[in-house]
C-alpha cells in the first residue's frame, strides 16, 4: 500500500471536520449491478459483479475474478434501475483483497460527476457523531 503525502491544505482544514474519516470522498453504501473488463494478454475480459460502494472518487466492487493491482479497467455502473449504465473507461485498480477490490475513477465530465453525486445523495448515511452531519463530503 502506498502512503500518500499529507495535503497542507488538510492540516488549516477546521476541527468540525475531524470527525469525517480519512478519505476525501467519502463512500455511500451502494448495492448494484457492475460489468467490469480489461485486459488480459491480448484479450479482453468482462466479468460481472456487484458494486459495493461509490463516491465521487471511486467505487468498491465485488467482483467473480481478481483483478491486477495498478491495471486500468472499463467500468459500466447500473446505478440508476432501468437507466442507461454509467460508463468510465480508464478506472485504477487502487487494492485488491480477495475479490473484493477498489476503482479510482479517471477524470469525470460534468454529466458523469452529476450521475454520481444524485446516486450518493439517494444512498446517503449520517454519521454517528452527535451533531448528525453526512458522513461524506462532496465539493
Amino acid at each position: 500500500m502506498k502512503l500518500k503525502t499529507p495535503d497542507p491544505a488538510a492540516r488549516s482544514a477546521p476541527n468540525a471536520l475531524a470527525p469525517l474519516d480519512r478519505r476525501y470522498a467519502e463512500r455511500a453504501p451502494i448495492n448494484c449491478r457492475v460489468v467490469y473488463s480489461g485486459e488480459d494478454g491480448a484479450r479482453i475480459v468482462q466479468v460481472e459483479g456487484t458494486l459495493q460502494d461509490l463516491s465521487k472518487t471511486g467505487c468498491k466492487i465485488l467482483g467473480k475474478t481478481q483483478p491486477v493491482m495498478g491495471g486500468d479497467l472499463t467500468i459500466h455502473l447500473h446505478i440508476e434501475e432501468g437507466g442507461t449504465p454509467l460508463c468510465l473507461t480508464g478506472g485504477q485498480v487502487t487494492w485488491v483483497k480477495g475479490f473484493s477490490f477498489a476503482i479510482r475513477f479517471p477524470r469525470l465530465t460534468a454529466e458523469e460527476r452529476r450521475r454520481v453525486q444524485e446516486v450518493i445523495w439517494r444512498n446517503v448515511t449520517l454519521s454517528t457523531s452527535n451533531q448528525n452531519r453526512t458522513a461524506f463530503r462532496i465539493t
